[in-house]
């Protein structure tokens, strides 16, 4: 009976722990110049400011000490072929602090996404989507949760508060359960539950680094891909651009410039990059 028993107990174990690996995981981090983050003056807003006692950061790049990158959006590409049902339990974008708690969600079509206000003075969530419709309503209420009802294609759009302008977030809606967000360590994990073994894409999605993909081959439910972003590159185009408008600029005789076409053009390509990388949601479908 005891050999039984303990038989039992070693088969139900073996059971959890093939369910608990059943994962896609993997890792992004960050290969360049070096980023020194962005602090947020709340001085401005006293209800803000006095719910922080250290400094409180831009989250549009969070670097971890070895460069691990956080707020990385990863999910599987076309997973609308899956034919997987959207999960019912809501996503909840919380206001904390006057910031977006978290600042990346990733929710399928069709799953519930709510907006909460933890703070119990006013916001208003004001999402910048295109295909699911802007949208713009206030919270006031310790507590208050309202629906987002913006799931219903897919779409990446930011959602801000213009009441306290630093705070913003990102929306990722995706077509398939099979998504995350990279954390502190730059770690993700894809509960594979469901998921049929074979070849997948994979997509990973950085606001400011844009976006990269990773073919995986899920076998047992278990894959890893790991990403590295760096930043973007001035085209050549953009470039041969720029050097063609300084070329119909007339320059006195004397006029000694060695640099000067190398360094304007860099200037402006900068600039050019600087414009789009504002406005990621341009590329997210």
């Amino acid at each position: 009976m005891k050999a039984r028993i303990w038989l039992s107990v070693l088969a139900i174990s073996a059971g959890l722990t093939t369910a608990a690996s059943a994962q896609i995981t993997g890792k992004a981090t960050y290969e360049g110049p070096k980023v020194t983050p962005k602090k947020i003056n709340m001085a401005a807003v006293p209800d803000c400011a006095k719910q922080h006692t250290d400094p409180v950061f831009d989250e549009q790049i969070v670097l971890g000490e070895q460069n691990e990158l956080k707020n990385v959006a990863v999910y599987i590409k076309d997973g609308a072929k899956l034919g997987a049902a959207a999960p019912t339990k809501p996503v909840v974008l919380d206001q904390k602090g006057c910031m977006y708690v978290p600042h990346v969600v990733t929710v399928m079509v069709g799953q519930p996404l709510q907006a909460k206000n933890s703070d119990g003075f006013l916001h208003n969530v004001h999402g910048l989507a295109k295909d699911n419709g802007e949208f713009n309503f206030p919270q006031q209420t310790a507590g208050q949760t309202d629906p987002i009802n913006a799931t219903k294609s897919v779409e990446t759009y930011k959602v801000k508060c213009d009441v306290h302008p630093w705070m913003a977030a990102w929306v990722v809606v995706v077509d398939s359960p099979y998504s995350a967000v990279t954390g502190d360590d730059g770690m993700f994990t894809i509960d594979t539950k469901g998921l049929p073994a074979g070849k997948y894409t994979l997509v990973a999605r950085q606001e400011k680094f844009g976006v990269q993909e990773a073919e995986i081959e899920v076998k047992d439910g278990k894959a890893t891909a790991n990403f590295k972003f760096t930043p973007k590159k001035a085209s050549a185009d953009a470039v041969k651009e720029v050097q063609e408008v300084l070329a119909t600029v007339s320059k006195p005789a004397d006029a000694v410039c060695e640099h000067c076409d190398k360094d304007a053009a860099a200037a402006v390509v900068a600039n050019k990059d600087a414009a789009k990388g504002a406005q990621p949601q341009a590329a997210a479908k």
